[in-house]
């Protein structure tokens, strides 16, 4: 049945005398989905699961302008506050596997103080290490050494050339080895003609006694290049010392103030090794050519840069220093790259190299111990992140490579 509607009841009316206030100003902003209560009880319930061995990732789905991420994320700030700061995430050079960079996690603002340590360390290698190996004290060693030496060679080529006098034959020094010239009775060398005349008998002694003097000059260089060795030897195991005593100190103290920390205590163990093995190394640095051209992006140990300590430095990826409670991030842009972070290159003389030093990290690495929030759609347009995100969750590890390699 039809009807005449008047046109005041064509409009919904509200009369403001029902309201307990006079402007919007007064009341206090909302902080939840409207109407959603069983979607945030059910977000705060798979917030509050925790289990070590089972990880809960929580998909939140409903249509656009609900406020999903704000909803989300102002849950995620409640939460993370009542948990723990994770720890710091640094990439430290791998002495045994130089391509194959080391992590290393520390109590949350300790990342920075270790980087700000070895950077100090650093600076007291370079002014002093050249100060120690330079001073009268370490000559005075070295010379010493070497003089003692000298003598053991000069007493092995004596010795050579009084056994060859005394088989007939004096040693004449050239810059292609040893000549052995046959000696007349008077002391004085055979000529040419003189040694063609001499009978046949007389040359073949001679022969003979040639080689045996020959096989006396093999036998003396061989103690000779022994003696080289030994002196080099010695001339490193008074480097090393005199590096020891100088950085003994110093890595007693940064060992005592990680105490507890025993990757980190492996580590400073591993760069003392180093500096003390190494030393003429990093005396000679910056003498080598141009790194030799590559098919695409390596690691090395001590590429180009200039920087000869470079694999003592620190490179801190996550520093949580000043943080309280779990870390939230929120990424919008789910590239490979935003998520993983990337490693970095320099080109050299047209070689490409990086090491451990050019690694950023990503979302996953700020998110680490704590909780990421991504956009579903967004990540699902990057096939790569998707899959590798997967990877990661399941291995429980962040990948450090570019996504080309």
């Amino acid at each position: 049945m039809n009807g005449e509607v008047s046109p005041d009841r064509l409009r919904r009316t509200c009369d403001p005398r029902v309201f307990p206030f006079s402007t919007t100003e007064e009341l206090d902003p909302l902080t939840e989905i409207v109407g959603q209560e069983r979607a945030i009880e059910a977000l705060w319930l798979g917030l509050s699961l925790e289990d070590p061995q089972h990880r809960y990732n929580i998909y939140v789905s409903g249509g656009p302008g609900l406020g999903k991420t704000s909803a989300v994320s102002r849950l995620l700030g409640k939460v993370s506050q009542t948990r723990p700061v994770p720890s710091d995430i640094c990439y430290v050079h791998n002495f045994r596997v130089p391509h194959a960079p080391r992590y290393l996690l520390l109590p949350a603002g300790r990342g920075r103080e270790l980087k700000a340590d070895m950077d100090r360390c650093i600076e007291f290698l370079a002014h002093e290490l050249p100060r120690v190996l330079e001073s009268d004290e370490f000559k005075a060693r070295t010379k010493k050494e070497r003089d003692r030496f000298s003598r053991e060679r000069d007493e092995e080529f004596h010795g050579l050339e009084k056994r060859a006098a005394q088989l007939g034959f004096s040693l004449q020094r050239t810059p292609l080895g040893i000549n052995t010239l046959p000696l007349k009775e008077d002391g004085s060398p055979y000529s040419q003609e003189e040694y063609g005349s001499l009978p046949e008998s007389d040359r073949a002694e001679i022969l003979r006694k040639q080689e045996e003097v020959q096989g006396l000059v093999r036998d003396t260089f061989a103690r000779l290049a022994k003696l080289d060795e030994a002196w080099h030897e010695a001339q490193q195991q008074l480097t090393k010392k005199a590096v020891e005593f100088l950085v003994e100190p110093r890595f007693a103290q940064l060992s005592e103030k990680y105490s507890g920390l025993e990757r980190v205590q492996g580590y400073l163990a591993e760069v003392k090794s180093d500096i003390v093995e190494n030393v003429e190394g990093l005396q000679a640095a910056n003498k080598k050519g141009p790194p030799a051209a590559q098919a695409g992006p390596v690691f090395v140990p001590l590429p180009d840069s200039g920087d000869r300590f470079l694999r003592y430095r620190v490179n801190v990826v996550a520093d949580r220093s000043g943080s309280a409670g779990a870390p939230v991030a929120v990424e919008g842009n789910a590239t490979y790259t935003n998520l993983f972070g990337t490693i970095e290159r320099r080109v050299q003389f047209g070689a490409v190299t990086t090491d451990f030093t050019q690694i950023r990290g990503g979302a996953l690495h700020r998110a680490n111990g704590g909780y990421l929030v991504l956009d579903a759609m967004n990540l699902l347009r990057f096939p790569l992140s998707w899959e590798a995100l997967k990877i990661a969750l399941k291995a429980g590890q962040i990948p450090s490579r570019s996504p080309s390699t």
